[in-house]
C-alpha cells in the first residue's frame, strides 16, 4: 500500500509506513479521500468500495461519461457554476498520460484482458487526479487527458497537477510490480504536463466540457510527454517556471515545435521538495525588502511583550494574497532571534481534506522529526521530547504518536469512538502547548487560515480560550474571504495588511530588478498594476527582465517596450482568477461586463448592457462587501472602481473575443445614448469601445475626433493612435472615392503629432500612402498638398535640392490656384531649405512673404502645420539674420513672434521662438542670459514630448554651458540630441551640433575628441552642401590645431574659416575667425 505521507510503497498488510511511520489508509479510487480499512463507502464522495461496486458498472459504463467517473463533490461544483464557466479563456495546466508499448501489449494478450488491465490503470490514475481536483475530460485509448484549473479553478493548478502526476506514478509503479511478479507484463506510463491557455465551451449535464486550445498549449503537452521515457513525467517550461520551487526537476532540453520559431524547453518532474511554503518559495527567487510594514511590526512586539510575560495574546493577519503577510512574519521572526521557540505550520489549498495537517507539521518542528525518520526514530524523538513533563507525559505520548501515524503504544486508542479519539488529541496538544510553554516562550504560526482543516480549527478554538495562562503567542494568517470562528477577546490583537503606497512600490520594483533607478513610465504603469501588492510587484518586475521587455545599459534601466504593453504574469493570474472562478455567477457576470466598461464605471452604463436587470444592485453590494470594488465619492450618477487594476484585467481576459466585441459594440451605443449632447467629451471613450466592438463608421467618428483633440493639445503619441484607429477601421471598409479622400486627409493630419515627436520615417510612409490615393484618385488639391509637405521630409533629411524643387513647385501651383495655405506651406519650407544651405538671404525673403501673407489677422492659423507658421517664419529669419550678425532685427523679430504665439497660446510655437533665440544669445556671447531662456525651454519640450525642438534647445543649452565655463555639463546634453536625431533618422543640422559638440569638447580640454568630432561635422557638411557649417567647424579644428602648438595647421583652418565667413556675409563667425588669427601673429 502506497502512504499518504511520504509516498513509500509498502508490504501488503502493514498498518504504518515502513518508510516514514505514518498511519496506512486506502485512498477512495473515486475521489482519492483517504478511507478508514474495513470500510464500504467513501464518505468525501459516497462511493461503494468491494464487489458490490464492482458489479454495478461494466468495464464500458465506468469511462463511458465523466459524470460515471467524477466523483459526486466535484460533479455538484462543475455542474453548479458550468453557465458561468461556459465561453471562458482560463489558464490550466494540462496533463497527457499513455501506456507505453501499448501496441505490443495489445499484440500479446486477449483484447479483454487489456481491457481489464487498462480500465484498472484509469482508476488508479482517476484516484489520484481527483484527489487534486483535476478534471479528465478524454480518454484517449490506452491514455486520457486532464485539466487542472478548469473547470474548477485552483491558484495553484500547477503544483496540483505536478503532485497528481507523482502520485499517479507512484501508483502505477505498485501496479506495475504487481503485473511483473504475476503475469511478466512490464506496464510502464508515460505524463507530460504544460500550462497555457484553454478556451473552456459547453459544459453538458453529463459533465462532458468542450474546449479549445488557444496557441499550442495542448499539443506542446502532448509532445512533451512524447520526450518522457516510460514511467517518467515531462513538464514544459511553462509548467517549469510555476512549480520549480515546489519540486526537483532535470532538463531533458529542447523540443521544436510546428509554428514556433524557438524550440520550448522541457524538465523531468522528478519528486516534490519536502515542506517548502510559497514564502520560502519566493524566498529561493530572492525577496524585495519588507516597506510600509513598521506599524505591524509594531504591533507584533508589542503582542510579544505581553505573551512573553505569561498573558497569552493572539495576533490575526489579514490580507489578500500576495499583500504581504508571510514576509511580515519572516521579519518578524529575524528580529525576536532565538528569544522564543518558533513552530509553525501551513494550511495548503487541497489540504482540508487532511485531519490536523498544520498541527502534525508544528508537531515535527516541535519534536525535530524529519521527513526519513522510521518509526522507531520518531517514537524516540517524541518521547524524548515529553520527557520534561515526567508522568504527564504517558497521558499524552499515545494521542501525539497516533496523530504522527506511529504506533501509539496504547491500543486502546486506534479502537476508541472517532470523535473522543479527535477530543483527545486536541487535548494533548493543548496540554503539550501549556506545559512546555512554561519552560520557554514560544510563538505558533499557523498560516493561510482560509484552506484549514476542521480539526486543526477546533484545536485553534480550543486554544485561544486557554490563551491568558501561556507565554504563548499565536499567529495566524488568512485572507479576508475567511470569517474566523475564534471569537472576540480582549487578548486579540488584529494587523490588517494595506497595499503599500507608490513610493515603497518603487523600491520593491528597484530590489526586484536590482537597479537604482526606475523610468518615470514604467514606475506609473506597474504601480497602477500592481495596486500596491507586494507579491504582484515582484511579479511584474520579474516579467518584465523574461519577456524582454525592458534590459539594463550602464545600469540604467531602459525600455524596451512600451510600458502600456505590460501583462499580467501567470503567477498573479492564477491568484486573482481562482478569486473570481469562487463567485457566485450573477457576481461574476457583473464583474466581467463591468472590466470591458474599464477600471471605473458608472452604474447606469453597467445597467444599460448588463444581463442581470433586478439582480444588478444586490450584486454590486456583494462585489463591494468583498471588496473587489469600491463605490466612488461624488455627485450625480454613482460611479464605481475596481480595487485592484489586475483584476479588471484577468476578468477581461476570461471573456471569449467575440463576447468581448459583443459587450464593447453595446457599450459604445450605450454611451451614445446616454450623453447624447456631450459626445464630443466621449470620443476617445466611444473611439476604444466601437474599435474593440469593430463598428467601423462609429471608430472613423470618434477615433479622428480624438485625434483632433489629441493634437491641439500636444498629446502626439496619443494623436497618432487615434488617426492609426481611423486607418485601420477604413481599410477594413470597402474602397470608395469617399474613403480614399478621407484616407488622405487623416494621413495628411498626421503630419503634425507624427512631426513633433520625430518620427520622419512613419510620416513618409504615411505621405507615400497619401500620394498613391491622391493619384489614383485623381485628387489633385490634395496630391499638391502632399508634395508641399514633402518638401519638409526632405529638409530633415538633409536632401536640400529636392525639398528646394518641391517648394518651387508648391509655389507655383498655389499661385495658380490662389491657395493661401498652399502658398504659405511653400514659403516655409522653402525659408528652411535655404537657411540649411546657409544662403541666409532667400531664408529671409521667404519668411518675410509669410509675414506679409498672414498679418493682419492670420498670425494665429496653423494651416496643418506642427506650430505657427508666422511665429516659425520669425524665428527662421531671427536665426538668419543672427548669423549675418544682425541681433536686432534678430531680436524684433522673436517679439513679433513671441506676440502671435501667446495670443493663439500656442506653446509649440512658443518654444520654437525660445529656442531660436537662445541660440543667437549663445553665439552673441551672452551666455547667461542663453541659458536663462534655454533651460526652461528644454524642460517643457521634455515634458510634452517635442522631440525636435528638444534636439535644438539641448544642442543650443550644451553650447551655452560651455561658452559659461562648464563644458562638463554640456556634453551629455548635445550628445543626447545627437542620439534622438540619429533615432528619428534625420540629417538636417546633424553636421551642425556635431561641431557644436566638438566646440563643447574643446572648451572641456578634450582636444582629441573635440578634433574626431568636428571632422565628422565636416564630413556631413561636405556630403550635403551646408558650407556656412563648414565654417564654424574649421573654426573649431583651428582652435584644436591652435591648443596643440600646431601654427601651420591653425592657419590653415582659420584662413579657410576667413573665406567661408566673407563669402556667405557671415559676421559674427569672421569676428571670431580674426580674434583666433590675432593670436598666431
Amino acid at each position: 500500500m502506497r502512504c499518504a505521507a511520504c509516498g513509500v510503497d509498502n508490504r501488503a498488510g502493514v498498518r504504518f509506513c515502513e518508510e516514514c511511520g505514518a498511519r496506512l489508509e486506502a485512498l477512495c479510487p473515486a475521489c482519492g479521500a483517504s478511507v478508514p480499512p474495513g470500510k464500504k463507502f467513501c464518505g468525501a464522495c459516497g462511493a461503494a468500495f468491494g464487489p458490490a461496486a464492482r458489479s454495478a458498472d461494466t468495464p464500458g459504463d465506468r469511462f463511458a461519461t465523466p459524470k460515471a467517473y467524477t466523483p459526486a463533490h466535484l460533479a455538484e461544483r462543475i455542474l453548479k457554476d458550468r453557465t458561468a464557466l461556459s465561453g471562458e479563456r482560463k489558464q490550466v495546466t494540462v496533463l497527457f498520460a499513455d501506456v507505453s508499448g501499448f501496441t505490443s501489449l495489445s499484440e500479446k494478450l486477449d483484447p479483454e484482458d487489456v481491457h481489464a488491465l487498462i480500465n484498472r490503470a484509469f482508476e488508479l490514475m482517476l484516484a489520484e487526479i481527483h484527489h487534486y481536483e483535476g478534471t479528465v475530460n478524454q480518454f484517449l485509448g490506452d491514455g486520457l487527458m486532464a485539466l487542472f484549473g478548469a473547470p474548477i479553478a485552483h491558484e495553484d493548478h500547477a503544483q496540483r497537477a505536478a503532485h497528481a502526476a507523482l502520485a499517479t506514478q507512484q501508483a502505477l509503479a505498485r501496479y506495475r510490480d504487481d503485473l511483473q511478479g504475476t503475469r511478466g507484463i512490464d506496464f510502464r506510463l508515460r505524463m507530460g504536463l504544460n500550462t497555457g491557455l484553454v478556451v473552456v465551451g459547453a459544459i453538458g449535464d453529463n459533465l462532458r466540457m468542450d474546449y479549445t486550445a488557444v496557441g499550442d498549449t495542448t499539443n506542446t503537452a502532448a509532445r512533451v510527454q512524447q520526450l518522457a521515457e516510460p514511467g517518467r513525467i515531462a513538464v514544459a517550461e511553462a509548467t517549469q517556471r510555476l512549480i520549480a520551487p515546489y519540486f526537483e526537476t532535470r532538463a531533458l532540453g529542447a523540443i521544436p515545435l510546428k509554428g514556433k520559431s524557438q524550440p520550448v524547453a522541457a524538465y523531468e518532474l522528478v519528486r516534490a521538495r519536502e515542506g517548502v511554503t510559497r514564502l520560502e518559495a519566493r524566498a529561493a527567487r530572492g525577496l524585495s525588502p519588507l516597506v510600509g510594514r513598521d506599524d505591524a511590526l509594531a504591533t507584533l512586539e508589542r503582542a510579544w511583550a505581553q505573551a512573553r510575560s505569561g498573558r497569552g495574546q493572539a495576533v490575526f493577519v489579514v490580507g489578500d494574497a500576495g499583500i504581504g503577510k508571510s514576509r511580515l512574519l519572516l521579519e518578524f521572526r529575524r528580529r525576536l532571534g532565538d528569544a522564543a521557540t518558533w513552530v509553525e505550520g501551513d494550511c495548503i489549498s487541497f489540504g482540508q481534506s487532511i485531519p490536523f495537517l498544520p498541527i502534525v507539521q508544528m508537531l515535527k518542528q516541535n519534536f525535530g522529526i524529519e521527513a526519513r525518520d522510521a518509526e522507531a526514530q520518531i517514537i524516540a524523538r517524541v518521547q524524548r521530547g515529553l520527557a520534561f513533563m515526567g508522568e504527564e507525559a504517558a497521558n499524552i505520548a499515545p494521542y501525539l504518536r497516533y496523530l504522527l501515524s506511529v504506533d501509539p503504544g496504547d491500543p486502546g486508542v486506534a479502537s476508541l469512538d472517532p470523535l473522543l479519539r479527535r477530543a483527545r488529541i486536541v487535548a494533548a496538544i493543548q496540554g503539550l502547548a501549556a506545559t512546555g510553554r512554561r519552560r520557554r516562550p514560544a510563538v505558533l504560526v499557523v498560516e493561510d487560515a482560509h484552506w484549514i482543516d476542521s480539526a486543526s480549527e477546533d484545536f485553534l478554538t480550543s486554544l485561544t480560550e486557554s490563551l491568558p495562562g501561556m507565554a504563548v503567542l499565536l499567529i495566524v494568517t488568512y485572507r479576508p474571504i475567511y470569517a474566523q470562528p475564534f471569537g472576540d477577546r480582549t487578548y486579540y490583537w488584529r494587523i490588517g495588511l494595506h497595499p503599500v503606497d507608490e513610493e515603497a512600490a518603487v523600491r520593491i520594483v528597484r530590489a526586484t530588478l536590482g537597479v537604482a533607478d526606475l523610468p518615470r513610465e514604467l514606475a506609473a504603469t506597474i504601480a497602477a498594476k500592481a495596486e500596491g501588492n507586494p507579491f504582484f510587484l515582484e511579479e511584474i518586475g520579474r516579467t518584465l527582465v523574461e519577456t524582454g521587455a525592458v534590459r539594463t545599459e550602464d545600469g540604467h534601466l531602459v525600455l524596451a517596450k512600451a510600458a502600456s504593453t505590460i501583462t499580467v504574469p501567470d503567477t498573479v493570474q492564477d491568484v486573482i482568477a481562482a478569486r473570481l472562478d469562487r463567485l457566485a455567477e450573477p457576481e461574476k457576470r457583473t464583474v466581467q461586463t463591468a472590466s470591458v466598461i474599464g477600471r471605473e464605471f458608472a452604474r447606469s452604463l453597467l445597467r444599460r448592457v448588463s444581463e442581470l436587470h433586478d439582480r444588478l444592485e444586490q450584486s454590486l453590494g456583494e462585489l463591494k462587501r468583498i471588496e473587489l470594488i469600491y463605490e466612488k465619492a461624488g455627485f450625480g450618477d454613482v460611479e464605481y472602481v475596481f480595487r485592484h487594476a489586475l483584476t479588471q484585467d484577468v476578468a477581461y481576459a476570461s471573456l471569449l473575443q467575440s463576447e468581448r466585441r459583443r459587450l464593447h459594440a453595446l457599450i459604445g451605443a450605450a454611451i451614445e445614448e446616454l450623453y447624447a449632447g456631450r459626445l464630443e467629451e466621449r470620443a476617445e471613450e466611444l473611439a476604444y469601445h466601437f474599435s474593440r466592438g469593430e463598428v467601423r463608421d462609429k471608430v472613423v467618428q470618434y477615433a479622428r475626433a480624438a485625434a483632433e483633440k489629441a493634437t491641439a493639445l500636444f498629446v502626439d503619441a496619443k494623436a497618432v493612435e487615434f488617426y492609426e484607429l481611423v486607418l485601420d477601421a477604413l481599410g477594413r471598409l470597402p474602397e470608395t472615392a469617399e474613403t480614399a479622400r478621407l484616407g488622405i486627409d487623416i494621413r495628411l493630419a498626421m503630419r503634425a503629432p507624427l512631426w513633433r515627436s520625430g518620427r520622419l520615417d512613419p510620416l513618409f510612409e504615411r505621405f507615400k500612402e497619401a500620394e498613391a490615393l491622391a493619384t489614383r484618385y485623381d485628387e489633385t488639391e490634395r496630391l499638391d498638398t502632399i508634395y508641399a509637405f514633402l518638401v519638409q521630409y526632405y529638409w530633415a533629411k538633409g536632401q536640400q535640392d529636392q525639398a528646394i524643387e518641391y517648394g518651387k513647385r508648391c509655389l507655383a501651383t498655389a499661385e495658380a490656384r490662389g491657395d493661401l495655405g498652399l502658398r504659405v506651406t511653400g514659403h516655409f519650407y522653402l525659408a528652411h531649405a535655404y537657411q540649411a544651405l546657409g544662403q541666409f538671404p532667400p531664408a529671409i525673403e521667404h519668411s518675410r512673404e509669410i509675414l506679409v501673407l498672414l498679418e493682419g489677422g492670420k498670425e494665429g492659423e496653423r494651416f496643418g502645420l506642427s506650430g505657427l507658421p508666422y511665429s516659425g517664419a520669425c524665428a527662421t529669419a531671427a536665426e538668419a539674420l543672427a548669423e549675418l550678425g544682425d541681433t536686432h532685427g534678430a531680436l524684433e523679430l522673436v517679439r513679433r513672434g513671441e506676440r502671435a504665439a501667446e495670443a493663439a497660446d500656442h506653446l509649440y510655437s512658443r518654444m520654437v521662438l525660445a529656442v531660436a533665440h537662445g541660440s543667437f544669445l549663445a553665439r552673441e556671447g551672452a551666455p547667461a542670459e542663453a541659458i536663462a531662456v534655454l533651460e526652461p525651454a528644454v524642460q517643457t519640450c521634455r515634458e510634452k514630448n517635442f522631440v525636435g525642438q528638444l534636439m535644438r534647445g539641448l544642442t543650443r543649452l550644451g553650447h551655452a554651458y560651455a561658452l559659461a565655463g562648464r563644458p562638463e555639463e554640456g556634453i551629455p546634453l548635445v550628445r543626447e540630441a545627437a542620439a534622438l536625431q540619429e533615432k528619428a533618422g534625420a540629417f538636417v543640422n546633424r553636421a551642425l551640433w556635431l561641431s557644436i559638440l566638438g566646440e563643447v569638447y574643446l572648451g572641456a580640454g578634450r582636444l582629441d575628441d573635440a578634433e574626431t568630432t568636428a571632422r565628422q561635422a565636416l564630413g556631413f557638411a561636405e556630403r550635403h552642401g551646408e558650407r556656412w557649417v563648414e565654417g564654424w567647424t574649421k573654426l573649431v579644428l583651428g582652435q584644436v590645431a591652435l591648443a596643440r602648438g600646431d601654427r601651420r595647421g591653425a592657419a590653415e583652418h582659420l584662413d579657410e574659416t576667413q573665406e567661408i565667413a566673407e563669402e556667405l556675409g557671415m559676421r559674427p563667425l569672421l569676428e571670431r575667425c580674426r580674434a583666433e588669427l590675432a593670436k598666431l601673429r
